[in-house]
């Protein structure tokens, strides 16, 4: 799981009509709430329900396959589990920081009669799932993470395509509600993941293929029945690659806004990925438990959260909306998810962790969908709102790079095995991650 959590996901075309930059002025009156342009589908409840049907099998794909890889690598390397995980992890994120937004600035460019976002979705979870069948079938380490670093990318670029359908197709003052409800099938999709990769730990072919397959086949209604707008060459930004390559960074003084909530996600982005990382690893090693326990209690704990995660994230999504306030949530999930990991570390117990796990799922879920409003509210500029969704959404994916790199070393210190010290440092930032929120003066 990571943001994985996901993850990831403001009406572009709204932004791109009505809502000016942060450095010009208004060109049109701004719309009504609720306004969607005649180009996109007017039949919102019919897109919601093909993005709600898709999330399942998108939140199932990029929430399983990090505990897939671990479970295969814990199989074919036990004594380097640590060193192999860490290397496949951080050098897919590194891949993902220019990878994700890049795909996203290409699909923003994308023009032709299947849309911007269809053929990216198609053509990037072929791919990933062409790198999951290669990793069920070598016991070949370093191939087992290279296969890894270009299938979890392919994944990602195609979840991020996916994930703007939702600021392209539903109105602006729905859109914490469905990403609320996004969120709620990410939570039921997380356990219904952890059961199934518990299930086929001993069948390393469909352990990390299943979950690419049915996000492929959960997709399938929202490619077919989603009208993806068609853009033609002058409707799209120039694409120059030079340009294109500088675009990819944001100046956070000149989009101070967008600054502060990118880093509040990259401090919840480490604790997320300190937790999510070795929490399978910390039963094994820091309670004891075999290899197939561990993974039974992976499922067990998604299924736990599930229904904490279900009203978490869609009652602050629709209390969100309700008050018109998005800052108060964010802080209070971050210090949510920064006292769970201090539990967490402390715990000698399964029952000790599984309330540590519950109260991060709390703060997660709460988290994921205020958030995500938040960014909405503050992109730098709507004509590349792919794009600068990527950027954001790397602020989960360079935390995947610097954890798993550091993380083995911290572990080691007092003997090995300090996990306490690990979620420690990851709680630590976490919370003020929750005061850089209080930096942004756009949004209430």
């Amino acid at each position: 799981m990571s943001e994985a959590a996901g993850a990831v996901q403001a009406n572009e075309a709204l932004f791109v009509e009505a809502v000016p930059t942060h450095d010009q002025a208004p060109t049109t009156p701004e719309p009504a709430a609720g306004y969607l342009p005649p180009e996109y589908p007017q039949n919102y409840r019919r897109t919601i329900a093909l993005v709600l049907i898709a999330a399942a099998g998108m939140y199932i794909m990029m929430l399983t396959l990090s505990t897939a890889l671990s479970l295969r690598i814990a199989s074919v390397a036990p004594e380097g589990k640590e060193a192999a995980l860490s290397l496949a992890v951080s050098f897919g994120a590194l891949l993902q920081l220019v990878g994700v937004p890049l795909g996203g600035a290409l699909s923003d460019r994308t023009v032709g009669r299947f849309g911007r976002r269809r053929p990216w979705i198609v053509g990037m979870l072929a791919i990933a799932l062409v790198a999951m069948a290669v990793i069920g079938t070598t016991t070949v380490v370093p191939l087992i993470v290279g296969a890894y670093v270009i299938g979890i990318t392919c994944a990602q670029v195609g979840f991020s395509s996916y994930s703007v359908i939702t600021v392209e197709g539903v109105p602006d003052n729905m859109r914490g509600k469905v990403m609320g409800m996004m969120g709620m099938f990410g939570a039921l999709a997380m356990s219904a993941g952890s059961y199934l990769a518990a299930a086929l730990v001993g069948m390393p072919f469909f352990l990390m293929t299943a979950p690419v397959l049915l996000a492929i086949v959960c997709s399938l209604p929202l490619l077919i029945g989603y009208r993806d707008p068609a853009k033609s060459r002058e409707d799209v930004p120039p694409l120059k690659l030079a340009s294109l390559f500088s675009g990819l960074i944001v100046n956070p003084r000149k989009h101070p806004d967008f600054g502060w909530v990118w880093l509040s996600r990259f401090l919840a982005g480490v604790a997320m990925t300190g937790l999510f990382t070795y929490f399978i690893y910390f039963m094994m090693d820091g309670l004891g438990l075999e290899i197939a326990q561990a993974g039974a209690n992976a499922g067990l704990l998604s299924l736990l959260s599930a229904p904490v995660s279900v009203v978490f994230f869609t009652a602050s999504g629709w209390l969100s909306d309700k008050l018109g306030r998005r800052k108060p949530f964010v802080v209070a999930a971050a210090l949510f998810m920064a006292a769970a990991l201090v539990i967490a570390g402390t715990a000698t117990t399964f029952a000790q962790f599984i309330v540590a796990w519950l109260l991060f799922a709390v703060g997660q879920a709460m988290y994921l969908t205020v958030d995500l409003v938040l960014c909405a509210a503050v992109l730098p500029d709507a004509r590349d709102a792919g794009k600068d969704m990527g950027v954001f959404q790397l602020a989960l994916s360079i935390p995947a790079i610097i954890v798993p790199l550091v993380a083995p070393a911290v572990l080691a210190i007092g003997g090995g095995h300090n996990y306490l010290l690990l979620w420690g440092l990851c709680a630590a930032l976490c919370a003020l991650g929750a005061l850089a929120v209080l930096k942004v003066k756009g949004v209430r």
